[in-house]
């Protein structure tokens, strides 16, 4: 009989086999509807329960953030904020190193992405709240915490959305949404420049607050996941992601809009409060968040994102903008 050429996941596989206590391992299975751009996510089945497999490049910098997310899913863990847990193997560690990549082997978690509704919405509000609570002073690794992921919206990525809108509808129509963005992003310019942003509180954020990472099961959150941009920043930060993917990307309705972030922002701050430079700013935050992802996703999906196309997205965007900086226009002037 033949036998079958061996690949990388038969070698993950043996690895795993050697190192962890874990009865009989499966092939390992890429994981489904998970990004895989970073780093492999594996599904592992044992004879223990499944296990999901996580590799890196074995690169110093990048063990040393693992170790740090490693401590703060403990940290988070012991403060009743359900995670993944890390599965340490037979020899105790957590970190499987191997030529010149390495390894992590967390809980498989059972659940779904949250679902937007009241029940979802009040929960993750009060979890995130409770996050930037109990890590306030948690250490972490120095960053400049003034620099967001999505500071700015990128300039190609908006003009490739601008540009397909126009050839998909009414070019005059479409102008006219741009300019409406254009004027939400430079106002909201000046409301998040540098020398704004160090008037907001900064500390330990996790940096990729959206329902992907939050996964729940029967009504209740089972975990939340991927710590890999959690480090130091501006709680402003994560809100803004938090409202963006959460209250505002799914709706136009301004009914709804107010709705769903009056409920985020009001569980949130059972756990911390707003300062008003940080309530002033926010929704200028939220909107250079959303339109920055949306303009790099649409691009990324070849200009029809979530069922929508690019013209239906500007449109979208231009009428968020303005339910945004009418928001921002009442914190400032009642």
């Amino acid at each position: 009989m033949t036998q079958q050429p061996r690949d990388s996941l038969d070698v993950l596989a043996d690895v795993i086999r050697e190192h962890y206590r874990l009865g009989t391992i499966s092939r390992p299975a890429p994981l489904e509807q998970a990004h895989q751009r970073r780093h492999q996510k594996l599904v592992i089945e044992t004879s223990h329960g499944k296990f999901l497999a996580k590799t890196y490049k074995r690169d110093p910098y990048v063990l040393d953030a693992l170790r740090f997310q490693h401590r703060l899913s403990d940290h988070l863990s012991a403060n009743d904020i359900p995670v993944a847990r890390i599965q340490n193997a037979a020899d105790g560690k957590r970190i499987i190193e191997q030529d010149n990549w390495a390894m992590e082997l967390q809980e498989l978690v059972e659940g779904k992405p949250m679902v937007v509704g009241k029940d979802t919405l009040i929960i993750s509000a009060q979890a995130l709240g409770r996050f930037h609570d109990v890590c306030r002073d948690h250490p972490r690794p120095e960053r400049d915490a003034q620099m967001w992921r999505f500071s700015e919206v990128p300039r190609t990525s908006f003009q490739s959305l601008y540009e397909l809108a126009k050839r998909q509808a009414d070019p005059a129509q479409m102008d006219a949404y741009c300019n409406q963005i254009a004027l939400f992003l430079h106002q909201a310019g000046d409301a998040l420049n540098l020398e704004q942003r160090s008037k907001f509180e900064t500390g330990l954020i996790h940096g990729d607050w959206h329902s992907g990472n939050l996964i729940f099961q029967d009504g209740s959150l089972a975990a939340v996941v991927d710590l890999e941009f959690a480090g130091d920043g501006c709680y402003l930060e994560d809100l803004a992601y938090a409202i963006s993917n959460l209250c505002v990307r799914t709706t136009m309705r301004s009914t709804r809009l107010s709705k769903r972030t009056d409920l985020l922002l009001d569980n949130y701050q059972q756990f911390r409060t707003l300062s008003f430079h940080e309530e002033a700013a926010l929704y200028y935050a939220v909107g250079v968040k959303h339109v920055a992802t949306v303009s790099y996703q649409s691009r990324s999906a070849g200009g029809v994102l979530a069922g929508h196309t690019a013209a239906e997205w500007l449109e979208r965007l231009a009428v968020q903008c303005v339910w945004l900086a009418e928001r921002a226009k009442a914190v400032r002037f009642g």
